[in-house]
């Protein structure tokens, strides 16, 4: 829980210090002396972003401070290191096992959404498996203020509070084993999750997919014994307008490549296939909460790739939800396919632009690694808004070309399309295969989070696991009722 000018007690206080040390006018009177002779003999911890722990003992008390370096900040500088900066106090709070944490927020000089950003991203772990661990989180964060309108910051703190519920269900999802998320128990969670009066579910199992015709996650689900779903949710916040932005997530809970098998190095972490479909589906848990006045349709293709004799094999031909027929030339290009399903069935059910997400290519991580999310879209006045709103709230993404060049890899000798192009630009191909079905004069983006939906390994402020990265961008967008 994150207030401003909450309950006064804290296990930890941050405030900014550099050579003027105003802050001491703000700290308890017992600790000034202790605290100004500390920072005189140590110099070096009033530089930009260092950051100091200090035990301050005055009589029987002992006070524990986070002492922020201010001194030889740049004059131009990303509120990005704000973020950065919010993510390592939260970082040294945990290590100190705080559950109080409070903040001078009138000492640090930051950009304060961007703070309360790094904050909430930290707070969180993933410990439902582990039968010794206990839960090592700030349960409050106060941030006091004596220049700043409360109300106005309260009102921020819910707005990130409500956001980050969504980006905390989106890692809980992602973060989760195969063996305890199938299609039919992502299904149920949705229904679980999503009720209320504007929020509307459907969900269409195996018969019922296959009734629509929808070829490409049939296909992609047949050889699991845990047969595929697709699951709708509407989430109707201005009922009056005709303007319906649709989510569509890749929803894949398990990758083996299905016949096409993945190496052993590679089948590690492929629980986290269905990161997009968290994603989309974190964004509605925050609408649930922000209450935004816009439409929002999120579709999750649901479906495990695993080898069996009932699997779908290379060189199958299957007719797609919208008629289109595709060659298979590797069962492991299976996102692209129920993705493709899914955006041709958005459409259908009113969606007026579209932006999905998916963990769909190896080159998209080999182009960009594990920073930046690659896009790749029919609009480019909305990619370039979309854009600046990524990196407004932290989010790093990159455009990839669409030149219509590359399309010519994906044509097929026996049917309309296939699935995979060359070794050649394979996360520009892959993106391209889903422009295929959207129609004509539909605004749509793409974004690959390949390497950046799940941390594999901990990063330069010691995270790992699923990111929920997306949710902000998209929510960002939509503030203020902008949906189209």
């Amino acid at each position: 829980m994150i207030t401003c000018n909450g309950n006064g007690s804290f296990d930890m206080l941050v405030i900014g210090v550099d050579k003027k040390m105003k802050a001491l006018q703000r700290v308890p009177k017992e600790d000034v002396k202790a605290l100004k002779v500390f920072v005189e003999e140590r110099p070096d911890i009033l530089d930009y972003t260092s950051l100091y722990v200090y035990h301050c003992a005055s009589g029987s008390k002992v006070h524990t401070y986070l002492l922020v370096g201010l001194d030889n900040k740049p004059v131009q500088y990303a509120t990005y290191e704000d973020f950065r900066v919010g993510r390592q106090i939260l970082q040294a709070a945990r290590k100190e096992k705080v559950r109080e944490l409070a903040l001078l927020i009138d000492t640090l000089e930051m950009d304060i959404p961007s703070l309360i950003d790094g904050l909430l991203y930290q707070n969180y772990e993933f410990i439902q498996y582990k039968t010794q661990a206990s839960p090592n989180l700030v349960k409050n964060i106060n941030l006091i203020t004596a220049s700043l309108q409360i109300k106005e910051l309260n009102t921020l703190c819910y707005v990130y509070s409500s956001v980050y519920e969504g980006i905390y269900l989106a890692r809980d999802l992602t973060n989760m084993p195969s063996n305890d998320l199938t299609p039919r128990k992502f299904a149920d969670s949705v229904q679980e999750l999503c009720k209320g009066e504007n929020i509307h579910v459907e969900s269409l199992n195996k018969w019922n997919l296959e009734k629509r015709h929808m070829g490409g996650i049939v296909a992609v689900g047949k050889g699991s014994m845990n047969p595929p779903q697709l699951v709708s949710v509407l989430y109707q916040g201005d009922p009056d307008s005709k303007d319906v932005l649709g989510l569509v997530g890749k929803g894949i809970l398990y990758d083996s490549g299905g016949l096409s098998l993945k190496s052993h190095a590679n089948l590690e972490f492929m629980k986290d296939d269905m990161a997009g479909a968290a994603v989309v589906l974190g964004v509605i848990r925050a609408l649930m909460l922000l209450k935004y006045p816009v439409n929002v349709l999120a579709v999750m293709p649901l479906a495990e790739n695993i080898p069996s004799g009932m699997s779908y094999r290379v060189d199958d031909v299957i007719t797609m939800y919208n008629g289109k027929t595709v060659e298979v030339k590797n069962t492991d290009a299976e996102g692209r396919l129920v993705l493709a399903d899914a955006v041709a069935y958005a459409q259908d059910k009113g969606a007026t632009r579209i932006i999905d997400f998916a963990t769909l290519t190896g080159a998209c991580v080999t182009a960009l690694g594990t920073v930046r999310s690659g896009m790749i879209g029919n609009d480019q006045e909305w990619m370039n808004r979309i854009f600046t709103m990524a990196e407004r709230v932290h989010e790093k993404v990159w455009q990839f070309p669409a030149d219509r060049e590359y399309e010519k890899q994906l044509q097929s000798d026996i049917a309309d399309l296939k699935n995979v192009g060359g070794p050649e630009a394979g996360a520009i191909t892959a993106g391209l295969f889903i422009r295929q079905f959207i129609r004509e004069g539909t605004p749509w983006i793409h974004f690959d989070i390949a390497g950046t939906a799940f941390l594999e390994k901990k990063d330069d402020l010691g995270y790992m696991g699923a990111t929920g990265t997306g949710i902000k961008t998209v929510l960002e967008w939509l503030k203020g009722g902008q949906s189209s």
